[in-house]
């Protein structure tokens, strides 16, 4: 009987936030505002990423040349 009540209340949830973002502005604007500075910050985190990306692919390819001079170095010479 929990879980019937509990889907019942998540479905009016659901339809009330509709109906207000349908016919008041102020919601509409609202939920417009939010989006916007969601997608800012989301835009934001993903330029980080690429950069600590980028950082790393450098990193990571100046540590595999030291590791081939390395190599080269101890192998024996025939």
């Amino acid at each position: 009987m929990k879980d019937v009540m509990l889907m019942l209340g998540f479905g009016f949830g659901l339809v009330t936030g509709a109906l207000l973002y349908k016919y008041s502005q102020g919601t509409q604007d609202l939920v417009n505002q939010g989006e916007k500075k969601i997608m800012k910050e989301a835009k934001k985190l993903e330029k980080k990423a690429e950069q600590g990306m980028e950082e790393l692919e450098s990193k990571v390819k100046k540590g595999v040349k030291k590791a081939e001079q390395k190599i080269k170095q101890s192998k024996p010479k025939s």
